[in-house]
């Protein structure tokens, strides 16, 4: 993990490219917001305010997936944890990601010991994941299953699925599945960066996934970061 990663040419080209989107949006929304035709329209500043903010909220966890890979490259990533209500945290991230997907949240909200801002990372990366590999509208549900042992936290998608020949590979830096698939943009390090923060916690992640069928994600947090916030088991 300490050894030195070479970026290809064209997975750079990307990684600027999905840079400039965010840049060029804000920019967009701020020359609006300075005009005139927005000087006296309130629903169009809210508007235009929102963009900025998402765009910004997207840069932002951009360059935290970048940083956190070259620290786990140096061997210099570390995780603050701190008691975490994980359905709290789950509405949050998917306010980002309204009308794409679905929320099945089981029973009482669990609190365990995690990083809140890896954890809320990791939850953008793999719905990032999930949208990007969707063949049309995205059809994404994000759940949550409690047991005495482990609480699960599955993102599963009906997209293109991932080839079991493929699988073995989808964790390594600037790997992508379906190269040729027209929503695939990105930069290949989304789940890389996952597995390390899947790592540094001592949770795990597995994969179950079809060609053509789509996908499912799902985090193991063991009962050893259960907190003592109430939760119920169904």
């Amino acid at each position: 993990m300490a050894g030195a990663v070479s970026i290809p040419l064209d997975t750079l080209q990307t990684l600027v490219h999905e840079f400039q989107t965010p840049i060029a949006a804000i920019r967009m929304a701020a020359d609006v917001l300075a005009s005139p035709i927005a000087r006296d329209d309130a629903e169009r500043q809210e508007k235009y305010v929102r963009i900025i903010r998402e765009e910004t909220e997207r840069l932002q966890h951009q360059v935290e997936t970048i940083l956190g890979l070259a620290r786990a490259h140096r061997n210099e990533l570390f995780v603050c944890v701190a008691p975490v209500d994980v359905h709290d945290l789950i509405r949050k991230v998917l306010e980002r990601h309204e009308g794409y997907v679905t929320c099945t949240l089981e029973g009482a909200s669990p609190g365990i010991l995690a990083d809140e801002l890896h954890l809320t990372n990791v939850l953008h990366n793999l719905l990032d994941n999930a949208i990007k590999y969707s063949a049309g509208k995205p059809d994404i549900c994000i759940a949550t299953t409690l047991t005495e042992n482990e609480l699960t936290i599955s993102v599963r998608d009906h997209g293109i699925g991932i080839p079991e020949s493929l699988q073995h590979r989808i964790f390594e830096p600037f790997f992508r599945v379906g190269e040729k698939h027209v929503s695939a943009k990105g930069f290949g390090l989304g789940l890389s960066y996952v597995q390390e923060i899947m790592e540094a916690h001592q949770w795990y992640m597995t994969l179950n996934s079809k060609e053509g069928q789509g996908s499912e994600f799902s985090i193991h947090v063991p009962n050893a970061s259960f907190t003592s916030l109430p939760f119920q088991p169904a």
